[in-house]
């Protein structure tokens, strides 16, 4: 199963109508390569995205699945429990994201994908809220307050 999303596109007046969007896939590659065939799927992956900027990535590891998935396979289907789960954070031109999700669809090692339009910064890392402490309370026991008879 494969879904593409796009927010609304920006302004033409704007800075950034001109700029290259940014996408992430996220992908699922069936247990049954192994962890020496995960490599080789990656490579795939990153040879269907052709001359696009590889802005960050994060290599495949074995997940349990939160339900079974299952597809059809030649007249019978297969059922999953596990997959390595990977995603690639990329620049690319709208044009070319049809025909990478075409490249993506036919590769039979993917076993379910996803691809967003995001941002180029990595929001993972983005610094967290400042939490703020008192001096003046240093070393002493809050109490709650008696209230009067």
């Amino acid at each position: 199963m494969a879904e593409t999303s796009h927010p609304e596109a920006p302004a033409e007046g704007s800075s950034q109508a001109n700029a290259t969007p940014v996408y992430e896939i996220g992908f699922h590659i069936v247990p049954t390569v192994g962890d020496e065939g995960v490599s080789a799927v990656v490579e795939s992956v990153r040879k269907a995205l052709g001359d696009a900027e590889i802005i960050s990535e994060g290599f495949p590891k074995k997940i349990t699945l939160a339900y079974q998935v299952e597809r059809a396979a030649g007249g019978k289907r297969e059922k999953y429990t596990e997959s390595y789960f990977g995603h690639i954070k990329f620049a690319m031109q709208r044009e070319g994201i049809t025909a990478f999700t075409t490249a993506m669809r036919v590769m039979n090692p993917i076993l379910r994908f996803l691809i967003i339009e995001t941002v180029r910064e990595d929001i993972a890392t983005a610094p967290r809220r400042a939490v703020f402490t008192s001096d003046r309370l240093e070393g002493k026991t809050l109490e709650k307050p008696v209230a009067a008879p």
